[in-house]
C-alpha cells in the first residue's frame, strides 16, 4: 500500500507543478501521461483493495472489473474537471494570478478517458502476466 500512496502523491505533485508552469497548455502529451498514470494508479489501488474479491481463475472478469472501476472514476474525474473549470479557475486566478484550465474540448475529454482506460489496462495485463509467471 505504501507504493500506491507514493504513486498517488507523485501524480498530484506533478499535476500541481504542471498547472503552475502551464505544462498542460505547452505540452499536449503532459495531460496524456498524467491520465495514463491515473488509470494505472486506480487499477493498482483497486486490485489491492479488492484483493479478496479477485477471482483466481478469471482473468477476463478481473480485467473487466478493473477497467470498469477505472472508467467510472475517469468519467467522474472529467465531471470534476468541468465543475472546477467553472468554479475554481476564477478563484485561483484572483488569489494567485495563476491561470488554470481544468477542462479542454471534447477531443481532450475522450483522449483523457482513453488514457485512463489504457493505464488501467496496462496494469491489469501486467498483474495477470506477473501472477501467471509466479504460478509457473
Amino acid at each position: 500500500m505504501k507504493k500506491v500512496l507514493f504513486f498517488l502523491i507523485l501524480i498530484f505533485t506533478i499535476n500541481i507543478v504542471g498547472m503552475y508552469y502551464q505544462l498542460y497548455l505547452n505540452y499536449s502529451w503532459f495531460d496524456q501521461i498524467l491520465h495514463f498514470s491515473g488509470g494505472f494508479f486506480i487499477a493498482m489501488f483497486f486490485s489491492i483493495y479488492l484483493k479478496a474479491h479477485i477471482f483466481e481463475n478469471s482473468k477476463l472478469k478481473n480485467t473487466l472489473i478493473i477497467l470498469g472501476v477505472a472508467s467510472f472514476i475517469g468519467v467522474t474525474w472529467e465531471f470534476a474537471e468541468y465543475i472546477a473549470n467553472l468554479v475554481l479557475s476564477p478563484m485561483i486566478y484572483d488569489a494567485f494570478a495563476i491561470r488554470t484550465y481544468f477542462m479542454g474540448d471534447l477531443n481532450d475529454t475522450v483522449n483523457d478517458l482513453l488514457m485512463d482506460i489504457l493505464g488501467a489496462g496496462l496494469f491489469s495485463f501486467a498483474l495477470h502476466f506477473l501472477r501467471s509467471r509466479k504460478n509457473h
